[in-house]
């Protein structure tokens, strides 16, 4: 059975980037040897209430959390955007950070709640990702040198496209379960109708291609639904292809974009807030309401993956009948 000391320096290890050890970043944080490090690891020396305030101070761990006393308070850690130390740039990686974390544990898996697209979606189609970067920048974080800029299409976005694949590629790599309904297609078609009629985008060209290109994107969300994989956008499913998808539509309940992870034996909470920002908890508690809580969404939902191909058939083709309407709408008044 594991001591405490072992469950925390665990617990220490699931907020770890990928690419940090655990053993040297304790080292460095207790100023001890690497040898030293892996004995209070393992359990065989015991770590002093110094070494403990410490640690808790440098991964923002609280006691309560940590002596699992009887507490109403959970705590939650995140970073806010702004346009200086964590822009949209780091907020990227930030999120890059956070799946390819996920990956680093057996099993794994991905919920999803959905409010609108779950954003991981966007990077699949550049196109799609450079209007939801724009848009994020001009209209959420306000950065002021985007104040008067106009979109386009063929704007040059390279310097994203490496995360962007890499976000996409990591993505489509953990099993996910999704919960969507047919509002999550308005904000963006809501987005794209503001920006045109307030003479954001450089043509008309850009508008027909956003509406085109989101109906790629149902396309293939609806071919991942119909076989239950993960696909990268214009693949094919085949047979070698691992079921790691599983898609559900709620008609009652909207989704606030929260998402739980499975990491091994345990549960990782991530609750979106103003926008683009999030806050994660790793207390046990809350995870395990938070998931008994999804659990009983899902169990009112409707699945429709390698499932119910009539109300998967009605859903996906609601939503392409929205994106229709708005850009035949557009073309109208041009």
């Amino acid at each position: 059975m594991e001591s405490a000391q072992q469950i925390f320096f665990k617990h220490i290890k699931s907020l770890l980037p990928t690419h940090i050890s655990l053993v040297d970043e304790i080292a460095d944080v207790l100023n001890i040897s690497n040898d030293s490090a892996y004995r209070r690891i393992r359990g065989e020396t015991q770590i002093s209430l110094e070494e403990i305030k410490k640690l808790c101070q440098k991964f923002k761990i609280s006691l309560d959390q940590l002596l699992q006393l009887n507490s109403n308070s959970f705590l939650f850690t995140g970073t806010l955007t702004n346009n200086t130390d964590f822009n949209y740039d780091k907020w990227l990686e930030s999120c890059l950070m956070v799946i390819k974390n996920v990956k680093t544990f057996e099993p794994h898996h991905m919920i999803y709640l959905a409010k609108e697209f779950p954003f991981f979606y966007y990077f699949l189609i550049p196109e799609i990702a450079a209007f939801k970067s724009f848009f994020f920048m001009k209209s959420i974080l306000f950065y002021d040198d985007w104040k008067g800029r106009k979109f386009s299409v063929n704007d040059d976005y390279s310097k994203y496209k490496e995360i962007w694949n890499e976000l996409a590629s990591t993505f489509i790599s953990i099993p996910g379960t999704e919960i969507w309904n047919a509002e999550n297609i308005t904000s963006t078609i809501r987005q794209i109708e503001f920006y045109y009629t307030s003479g954001v985008f450089k043509s008309q060209k850009d508008v027909d291609c956003l509406f085109e290109k989101l109906l790629g994107l149902i396309d293939h969300i609806e071919l991942q639904a119909e076989y239950g994989v993960k696909l990268k956008y214009n693949q094919q499913p085949s047979s070698n292809l691992k079921e790691n998808y599983k898609i559900f539509i709620n008609e009652l309940i909207m989704g606030d974009n929260m998402q739980i992870f499975l990491l091994g034996d345990q549960y990782a909470t991530y609750l979106n807030h103003s926008i683009l920002n999030y806050m994660t908890t790793t207390n046990v508690e809350f995870n395990n309401y938070m998931k008994r809580n999804m659990d009983m969404i899902v169990q009112k939902s409707i699945p429709i993956s390698k499932v119910n191909e009539k109300e998967r058939m009605k859903f996906f083709n609601q939503l392409r009948s929205r994106i229709s309407i708005a850009k035949e709408k557009n073309l109208v008044t041009s």
